[in-house]
Formats: structure tokens, sequence, C-alpha cells
């Protein structure tokens, strides 16, 4: 091949890769850090349980942001959550929780969720298209969210419902739902300052 034809070829698709990389970092760069005050945030969740609701929390949790309502595109969200740490103010039904038929914490000792795209639906409020990961079971959630943003401090507010055995929990005789229903909506209050 003409080497000159061949360099003809290659400038285009340098100049290409090189304006897409400089896209990238400048988009990246563009959205905001935030710490999350971990006082003030909670993950909740609301099940049922011989027909009664019962509710708990996700004591301990990692969260990771990049948020800019001006750059959804470089946004992100990943959140570690830490299953040993529930507390449904039950003794017992803790206990059952971290079990091997439920969220087995000892193989699988944190939950995963990690944003795949935002959307704007109305001023200061969201949707997140996540991977939500709980034992070895990856699904994809939406989560609406509603967002204040004050400054240099920020509050988010969302609820989304999964099925509990869509991703495993409760493994043989608990895969029933007459006992322990399988929706369970998850709350989540996150407070962070940039």
């Amino acid at each position: 091949m003409d080497m000159n034809f061949k360099s003809s070829l290659m400038r285009p698709l340098a100049v290409g890769v090189v304006a897409a990389l400089m896209a990238f970092g400048t988009s990246a760069q563009a959205a905001d850090l935030w710490n999350v005050n971990a006082d003030d945030s909670t993950i909740a969740f609301t099940g049922k349980q011989l027909g009664a609701d019962f509710n708990g929390a996700f004591e301990s949790f990692n969260a990771t942001i990049a948020f800019s309502p001006d750059d959804l595109a470089a946004s992100s969200v990943e959140v570690l959550i830490d299953i040993a740490s529930v507390n449904t103010q039950n003794g017992d039904r803790d206990s059952q929780i971290v079990s091997a038929d439920w969220f087995n914490a000892g193989e699988w000792p944190t939950a995963k969720f990690a944003t795949k795209s935002f959307s704007e639906v109305a001023p200061g409020s969201y949707q997140a298209v996540a991977d939500l990961t709980i034992r070895d079971v990856t699904k994809e959630v939406t989560l609406p969210f509603d967002l204040v943003i004050n400054g240099n401090e920020a509050e988010a507010k969302g609820s989304v419902t999964i099925k509990r055995t869509d991703f495993g929990v409760g493994q043989g005789q608990w895969a029933d739902v007459s006992q322990v229903g399988d929706d369970v909506t998850i709350n989540i209050t996150i407070k962070a300052s940039k």
C-alpha cells in the first residue's frame, strides 16, 4: 500500500480519536464530586412478613458520587452497601437476612448500585438507570428521585420497588412469597456536600 495513501487514511482517524478523548475528558471533569453525609443519609426498605409491613435499613454504605444537573452524561453514582449492617429492629429477622437462604452475607457481603445513565423528567426530578447487584445477580433498575441543590449542599430522595426473588433472596422454602412478600421497596435519602 502506498505510504502516502495510508498516512492520509490514518490522519483523520487519529484526529477523531484525539477529539473523542478530549471530549470525554472534558465531560468527565464537568460533573461535581459530592461527599455523603453519612449521619443524615439512609438506605431504608419496607417489606412484608405474614401480611404486615416491616421496615429496615442498611446502616453502613459507601457512595461515590459525581453529579451535575447540567452534565448528566458525565454524572455517575456507585453505592456499596454492607449487608451485615442491616437493622430491622428484630434480632431474629436480622440474623435470617444475612444467612445463606437470604442475602448470604458470608459469601456476598455487599450489594452494589451503579448508574448507567440519568435523565431529567421535570425540574428537580430525575431518573437513574442502574445495575443493582444483590448476591450474585445483577438486574437493571430505574430509580426516580428528587434532588434539591442549595449551594454546596444537596439532598436526594428516591424510591424503587424490586422483587426479592429476582435476586435469589429467599432460597428453598423462602422462595415461596406467602410468608415473606416478594416486593421490597427501597427508600433512599442522601445528603451530600461538594
